[in-house]
């Protein structure tokens, strides 16, 4: 598993000293040891920098549990997921220093252990050998805690109970999933270079903390047609976010636009997925917001500012089985509206709901909504009468009433 062995007390072979550290200055050290327990030593060794233990020494009679002191904290042992075996394969060796006093039995408990899921670890019960026993799946479980115990013949304790932590590792083994098979926007014509259209979103189930594995990065692969010009969008590489990159949109040249998009991980180096954006390019007739019998608009109560490129879904409750039927999707603008969600004369009578995608939104601008999504489900009495739903919306709450 690539673990560095840790020697007893005047011994360095094979360890790498760290900056500043000479082999003198270390000797000095293990002088000044020499008073120490070979228990004690050995946890020493194992705090150097870049040691990872081959064998794990039950630490010093009350001090096993007690984790807030440095001295006694075991660092984690880490464990790559989808490891081909063969199996079982040893990890760490566990020993207790009372096996010169007495003969030592050691066992495990934990998830992984003794709960589920059982036996993914497993001890030899002479030698202390801990061992994996199948591949394991970072994406599944990313971490375990185990508990080692040792015991005399008799069936006493001779050590507390040692904590071990066992990090699985992240390969890149998933390729990015975007939410949507065809994404839908709108954007007006004439619109200014810089105006967000739509957004796209891929997520990635590996790991995008500490490592760039689950990291994606979009691009735009190709435009349809590529008239006035082959690159009239732009997109966000880190946010998906689709913006108008050049003037010139006109509904009666083009009336939509078809752009492939990419999403790839490890930062756009690594597993690659692929989806369609279609842009609807509004006459400006067309495009006014406030003609329309149901209108929205979409507030951020963070900023005080409009939310743009925030996914708008209406539906409509229908037979047979009353069930929900949707309608249309819109994307807000730079001014937190949209198109109109029902044109004039397009309203019936009946039971509708408004989903706005608030999660996707607030993770392009790096938060975490404690709402995934904000359905507002609202009846339509009178058909011949204008409906406008605002929408103000925070991380972690949301209002909303009928407006004029």
């Amino acid at each position: 598993m690539g673990w560095h062995s840790a020697f007893p007390a005047g011994h360095s072979q094979g360890h790498s000293w760290p900056p500043g550290r000479s082999p003198a200055g270390a000797q000095r050290s293990a002088s000044a040891a020499g008073a120490m327990s070979p228990c004690t030593f050995a946890l020493l060794l194992l705090l150097l920098p870049d040691a990872a233990p081959d064998v794990l020494t039950f630490p010093k009679p009350g001090h096993g549990l007690r984790r807030q002191k440095r001295d006694w904290v075991i660092p984690p042992i880490n464990c790559p997921e989808n490891d081909r075996g063969p199996f079982p394969k040893r990890v760490v060796q566990i020993k207790s220093t009372k096996d010169k006093e007495t003969k030592v039995f050691y066992s495990i408990t934990g998830q992984g252990a003794d709960s589920y899921p059982v036996g993914v670890f497993t001890i030899e019960r002479e030698t202390g050998w801990l061992e994996v026993t199948k591949p394991l799946d970072r994406e599944e479980i990313d971490k375990y805690v185990l508990f080692s115990h040792a015991v005399s013949a008799n069936g006493q304790s001779v050590e507390d109970p040692m904590e071990i932590i066992i990090t699985v590792t992240d390969q890149n083994d998933n390729r990015p999933v975007f939410t949507e098979a065809v994404f839908h926007g709108t954007v007006p014509e004439w619109a200014e270079p810089g105006t967000p259209v739509m957004r796209v979103l891929a997520t990635d189930a590996d790991d995008a903390v500490s490592s760039t594995n689950g990291v994606v990065v979009y691009s735009i692969l190709r435009q349809r047609p590529e008239h006035p010009q082959p690159h009239m969008f732009v997109i966000n590489s880190s946010t998906g976010v689709i913006s108008v990159a050049a003037a010139g949109l006109a509904a009666q040249v083009v009336p939509e636009y078809t752009l492939d998009i990419q999403a790839a991980d490890v930062e756009g180096y690594g597993l690659q997925a692929t989806t369609t954006a279609l842009i609807k390019v509004q006459a400006e007739g067309m495009s006014e917001t406030v003609n329309g019998s149901l209108t929205t608009h979409v507030l951020n109560t963070v900023t005080g500012l409009p939310a743009a490129s925030l996914a708008v879904r209406l539906a409509q409750l229908q037979e047979p089985g009353l069930q929900w039927t949707e309608l249309v999707q819109r994307w807000t603008d730079h001014d937190g509206r949209c198109p109109p969600l029902l044109a004039p004369g397009q309203a019936k009578a009946g039971t509708y709901k408004l989903r706005f995608e608030t999660a996707a939104y607030w993770q392009g601008l790096g938060h975490t909504s404690f709402y995934p999504f904000v359905e507002v489900v609202f009846t339509i009495a009178d058909p011949a009468q204008k409906l406008h739903i605002p929408l103000l919306i925070s991380p972690y709450s949301y209002t909303t009433y009928r407006g004029s």
